[in-house]
């Protein structure tokens, strides 16, 4: 099994968000650390991560390709190059087209090894699933779109919530899949997935300066 991630050096919704610190670790370190028994490889743009990741012995970083930085800047769809890295990383570090490939983000600070262990492990014995995706529940009245259309309720009775169909919305924790299922699809997602659910803490991501404040709050619990 092998574990890429791409760290950024700069966001845009939360100002360097990979460096602003959680607890008294910057942001990025967090999943790094966790997974420090398997093998992680890291697609960087960043100066100071190639630096700190020489003294982990269990990461290999490179830095980005000057392509993938101008297909993110220039390209007229606002399209990201994430799927041409994946194809990037397959070829050059992944000889065996049956090995066990797994995309995750720094921004799930608290997602834990054995979680990702575990469904792993549903690749591994599962000749039905092609891949494993983790998402979250949500249980509430939802609309969609600006029209406000009503999505799992009926607006002209009252229902409980409790009764509601279950929302299962993505979530970025995780992909999972074989080099050869990625290179036939392009994609991480397959056409037989597994949706792996995650609860609170592991669901949490980093998307916004508020996600950075409960998140910082929920480590001081923790």
């Amino acid at each position: 099994m092998k574990i890429f991630i791409i760290i950024k050096e700069n966001s845009e919704r939360v100002h360097k968000k990979n460096f602003r610190l959680l607890g008294n670790i910057p942001l990025w370190k967090h999943l790094v650390y966790e997974l420090k028994d398997h093998d992680i490889f890291i697609d960087t743009d960043s100066p100071r991560v190639l630096s700190d990741c020489v003294d982990m012995t269990w990461v290999h970083a490179y830095p980005r390709e000057q392509r993938f930085i101008d297909y993110e800047e220039y390209n007229d769809l606002n399209l990201s190059p994430v799927l041409m890295m994946i194809d990037n990383f397959l070829d050059n570090y992944v000889e065996d087209e049956n090995e066990i490939i797994v995309t995750t983000h720094v921004t799930s600070p608290f997602l834990e090894a054995s979680t990702i262990l575990a469904a792993a492990k549903i690749l591994e014995k599962d000749d039905v699933h092609d891949s494993v995706h983790s998402v979250v529940e949500h249980q509430e009245f939802s609309w969609l779109g600006q029209n406000m259309s009503p999505i799992n309720f009926d607006p002209s009775v009252v229902q409980r919530t409790q009764d509601l169909p279950v929302i299962t919305m993505s979530n970025g924790a995780f992909s999972i899949f074989r080099k050869s299922m990625f290179k036939k699809l392009n994609n991480r997602i397959g056409k037989r997935p597994y949706y792996y659910t995650l609860n609170t803490p592991e669901s949490i991501e980093i998307d916004t300066e508020e996600d950075l404040n409960l998140a910082n709050i929920v480590r001081r619990g923790l």
